[in-house]
């Protein structure tokens, strides 16, 4: 009798001992998602108990996992002894049911502590009736700025400055438009930025997208307007523009210059020497305006003067054209009826 009352004190004993250990565990998560859709961005938070800023803690997930936070230095919050750890990662698993967030090393001078994998339900969002889907799953979105240029003689370029909350920017894409694209996307804990290009033709007044809004959990639709209207800037600095327009210009002027020349032979007449005198030297200004340069062997001609523009061609060998514009590192050329971009670095050194 009196060990099978030693055998409940023990067992007792232990099991208070657990729970009061579970209850003051230095570290553990305190928010994981029950499910995440796939390419979601979602955040996991660490609790730390008994926190000490001058003995913070070091954290470090397990390299060997395929999900890895998108930074290895996590938002902070601290209330009173107890701190807030969150990591952001994104649910890039496209055809698996779950995700695992992998083991998490953590470790000060008082403790070195594992917290073990977790699994996440991965599921796919209905996107059947949503026609105009962006691909963008964000606690918010705004747009906060909209640029409207002159692309070519039908089309607009429209740059797009977005900003996200808990967003996957870098997937956003607008259906139905062209040479679009993701550039200077900077991610900040939460908080991401970036700028979406693309083309449309210019008689399109407005376009409209939806995207995913994760704490309404429902779509969300945003109309641009994409109009040209007075105020925005005419100068084109920046599309691939027809010249059609530009060498009618030049050969007119080579032919009035050789008949206003004929007819100075012809007449001997002042008034004809004058013009011919002027029509040459706007011939001669023309002339030393054009500057050719060397583009290299295996060169991308890019549609936009961006990184991340959308090549239209790769030349297959060296070759020698006429420089139409230069802007920051790239030089806008023309090449077998294509106007595009090549980059500094793709210039012939001699």
């Amino acid at each position: 009798m009196i060990y099978r009352y030693i055998l409940i004190r023990v067992l007792i004993t232990i099991l208070f001992s657990t729970l009061i250990y579970a209850e003051n565990k230095p570290f553990s998560y305190s928010y994981i998602p029950k499910f995440v859709y796939k390419n979601q961005v979602f955040p996991v938070t660490v609790l730390v108990k008994h926190y000490d800023k001058n003995d913070p803690p070091h954290f470090e997930y397990d390299i060997v996992g395929e999900l890895q936070p998108l930074s290895s230095k996590p938002i902070r919050v601290i209330n009173q002894n107890e701190a807030f750890f969150t990591f952001y990662f994104k649910a890039n698993n496209p055809y698996d049911n779950s995700i695992t967030i992998p083991q998490l090393s953590i470790w000060n001078l008082t403790y070195t502590y594992l917290i073990q994998p977790k699994i996440i339900e991965l599921r796919d969002l209905d996107t059947s009736k949503i026609k105009d889907f962006s691909n963008l799953l964000a606690s918010n979105l705004r747009v906060t700025n909209v640029k409207i240029d002159p692309f070519d003689n039908k089309n607009s370029l429209v740059t797009l400055k977005l900003e996200a909350t808990e967003a996957n920017l870098e997937d956003f894409k607008i259906p139905n438009v062209s040479n679009d694209g993701i550039e200077n996307l900077k991610r900040d804990g939460a908080k991401v930025i970036a700028n979406y290009y693309f083309t449309i033709p210019s008689k399109v007044d407005n376009i409209s997208f939806s995207y995913f809004n994760l704490i309404k959990n429902k779509f969300e639709s945003k109309t641009i307007n994409t109009s040209i209207k007075k105020g925005f800037s005419q100068k084109n600095y920046l599309a691939p523009k027809d010249l059609t327009f530009d060498t009618l210009k030049k050969y007119t002027l080579y032919a009035l210059t050789f008949i206003f020349l004929l007819l100075l032979l012809w007449t001997k007449d002042l008034l004809y020497l004058i013009i011919s005198f002027i029509l040459l030297s706007l011939n001669i200004y023309n002339f030393l305006q054009e500057k050719s340069i060397c583009v290299k062997e295996g060169a991308s001609i890019y549609i936009l003067p961006t990184s991340n523009s959308n090549i239209s061609r790769e030349l297959n060998k060296k070759i020698k054209t006429k420089l139409i514009k230069k802007y920051k590192n790239f030089n806008k050329i023309e090449y077998k009826n294509i106007i595009g971009w090549v980059k500094d670095e793709d210039l012939c050194k001699n």
